[in-house]
């Protein structure tokens, strides 16, 4: 009880003392900046005193889901806010990964003879992904959002596959530029906690009759509720001529959006749902991930694919993938919601 009242009576004193000094807007958001330190540092004091061994995140839990949805929402925009100070500043945009083993029961022997005509694909290959964005602009609509650049890649290496010399099967680039708005927003305990509206590009680099590529543009919606966090990504295809389009029936097999549940554990486990499709045709894509903490900054990562749309080259193949391997950025992570 004592700490709670410190805590309540530091934030009064910080607010009265400090409100006839900032004039500017950079003033009040440094002083949100040093609430917010001040407050997380109160709270380890109070999970400190209440649970000295550390057992249970016994502070976190007594917040309301509100609460907890606009605090990692605070932390995230005071993480980017102070990543756009530096001018060299690149940060992560989707989750990063390496998955050592992928293991896919459907490999698309057609497709890869292209490659190597003497060998098949393996079953088990390298799977991993990597992906970063930068700032281009703050604050482009009054006090409201931000303009980034951001590049993923995603490939499947058949590294084990010496017959073939180790090429690599399918490699997907996703070149966009979108804006962030931070709403803040909230209805039946769930809170708004981004809003993004992107153009993105995504190509697979290859030559005709392998040649995958389309544009799109999306508006992806984030909501949070204490430990759950639901996204919602539908997308508009940018229409092409029929000479130029290289997979005009892609809608068909990866549908028009993506929905993904996820579900933070412990305090550290997550796990994570993804749909994709198009009901319509009756083709799907689903993916789960679980991560947890390994080592340092290093998450165990385990990830199940089934359906169709995991990559350009296979959109519409129906695949059947485990991997197994790490990541880096969580999901509940100052990046928001990753795909």
């Amino acid at each position: 009880m004592v700490i709670r009242k410190l805590l309540l009576t530091s934030l009064i004193v910080l607010l009265g003392t400090e409100s006839a000094v900032a004039e500017t807007r950079e003033e009040i958001e440094a002083r949100i900046r040093a609430l917010n330190t001040e407050l997380y540092q109160l709270r380890q004091q109070l999970q400190h005193v209440e649970d000295p061994a550390g057992n249970e995140p016994t502070v976190r839990s007594q917040l309301l889901p509100e609460e907890m949805a606009l605090e990692d929402l605070s932390e995230r925009r005071q993480f980017e806010h102070e990543s756009t100070r530096n001018p060299f500043a690149i940060t992560t945009h989707r989750t990063n990964y390496l998955f050592p083993i992928s293991y896919s029961t459907n490999q698309n022997a057609e497709n890869f003879s292209s490659i190597s005509e003497d060998s098949s694909p393996n079953d088990v290959e390298v799977k991993f992904q990597f992906s970063a964005k930068f700032n281009l602009a703050e604050d482009v609509f009054g006090d409201i959002g931000d303009v980034y650049f951001a590049y993923t890649q995603r490939s499947w290496w058949q590294a084990y596959n010496t017959d073939a010399s180790s090429p690599f099967r399918e490699t997907n680039y996703e070149p966009e530029i979108f804006i962030d708005f931070d709403n803040a927003w909230s209805a039946l305990g769930w809170v708004n906690t981004r809003n993004r509206l992107s153009f993105i590009h995504q190509s697979n680099g290859r030559s005709d009759p392998l040649s995958r590529s389309w544009n799109r543009v999306y508006l992806e919606s984030t909501f949070q509720r204490g430990d759950w966090a639901l996204s919602l990504a539908p997308h508009w295809r940018v229409p092409e001529s029929k000479g130029d389009d290289d997979n005009p029936d892609i809608e068909r097999f990866v549908g028009y959006g993506d929905i993904r549940l996820a579900k933070r554990l412990n305090g550290n486990h997550e796990v994570a749902g993804q749909l994709r499709g198009n009901p319509s045709a009756g083709n799907y894509g689903t993916q789960i991930d679980y991560s947890w903490p390994a080592f340092n900054n290093v998450r165990a990562h385990l990830q199940y694919y089934y359906g169709y749309g995991e990559s350009m080259i296979d959109y519409n193949n129906r695949v059947h993938r485990l991997s197994i391997g790490f990541s880096l950025n969580p999901l509940f992570s100052a990046t928001g919601l990753n795909r």
